[in-house]
């Protein structure tokens, strides 16, 4: 049953969020002091609904520049120019073709492929090429004047915000560029630890592997190379000498892929262990099974707990046996 839960859960998506509840709390601050500012300029320039069907396009954009502010849809270019030329190709198909219907799917998908080759692909700016089709009169009677009226202004307040109040902490640089240079400055003199796991690897290969899958990742070749030398430093510090076994706790064989398993060990008799796979490919979740101690400890490569619905080493892993 929970083998089926899990598998559940990544087929529709559910997140496996790391984030602090400090981080949370910033996230939603961020987004209500960019959604006010939003609701204060677009309140100048459109009167009722349309008010708010614009804001709520700005809305998505606050999700990504407070909640992701490291991530490559999050930067200013992919913000500003993402809901400009929407907006411009919104206004365009609105004006020149006749069907509402037709115009607003043209909208949206030439939005779409123009963010592609423009390179800043944005996805709130899909409802801002669509709003300029179907916002009703207010909106239509703006013309080309909607591209800046509110929308330039809101992005660039949308984007200020976010660099100021990102900026008050250190850990959440926005532009991400700042971010990385912040980073790039605390570890200076450190030698990259992937090099001695495997020295053929090279920033450019990260770039080659983004590349080659050939799908749109909301992540740089930058981020690949600090997430794989965050990790390298976990793999590190993790246990070198055998493991105490004890009942109660998880442990995982530290592989890679398919091979990777969790199990809790349920009860100790001498020198036999009974213990249930927790996660992993490694039969079924569900049923206990036996071995020996020194089996067991064999298998084992570190201790882990659950955090934020991630498996990680535990730092008490490094008893000695």
């Amino acid at each position: 049953m929970r083998n089926f839960i899990n598998e559940v859960g990544q087929a529709i998506g559910i997140e496996q969020n790391t984030t602090s509840q400090l981080e949370k709390l910033l996230s939603g601050l961020g987004g209500f002091f960019g959604i006010g500012l939003c609701y204060l300029i677009s309140n100048i320039y459109l009167t009722g609904p349309a008010t708010l069907f614009i804001v709520a396009s700005a809305g998505a954009s606050a999700v990504l520049i407070f909640a992701v502010p490291h991530g490559a849809l999050s930067q200013p270019w992919p913000v500003i120019g993402g809901h400009l030329i929407s907006a411009s190709i919104g206004v365009y198909c609105q004006q020149h073709l006749a069907n509402p219907q037709f115009a607003a799917a043209a909208a949206v998908g030439l939005a779409i492929f123009a963010m592609y080759h423009l390179r800043c692909l944005h996805p709130p700016g899909g409802a801002t090429a669509l709003f300029a089709v179907a916002g009703g009169s207010h909106v239509i009677d703006l013309g080309y004047n909607y591209v800046v009226f509110p929308v330039l202004l809101n992005t660039i307040a949308l984007v200020s915000c976010g660099i100021l109040f990102n900026a008050l902490f250190q850990w959440r640089r926005y532009p991400s560029h700042w971010f990385r240079r912040h980073q790039t400055r605390s570890l200076t003199g450190v030698k990259p630890s992937f090099r001695h796991i495997n020295p053929d690897i090279a920033q450019e290969d990260f770039a080659a592997a983004l590349h080659q899958m050939n799908s749109f990742i909301d992540i740089t070749p930058d981020d690949l190379s600090d997430l794989f030398e965050l990790a390298s430093r976990s793999a590190r510090r993790r246990a070198r000498t055998p493991l105490t076994i004890e009942a109660g706790l998880y442990y995982s064989n530290a592989e890679r892929g398919s091979d990777w398993a969790v199990r809790e060990v349920l009860a100790i008799d001498g020198r036999r262990i009974q213990f249930r796979t927790a996660a992993g490919s490694d039969d079924s979740t569900d049923k206990a099974h036996y071995c020996s101690r020194r089996a067991f400890r064999q298998w084992a490569r570190c201790k882990v707990i659950m955090s934020s619905g991630l498996w990680v080493p535990c730092e008490s892993s490094n008893e000695g046996s």
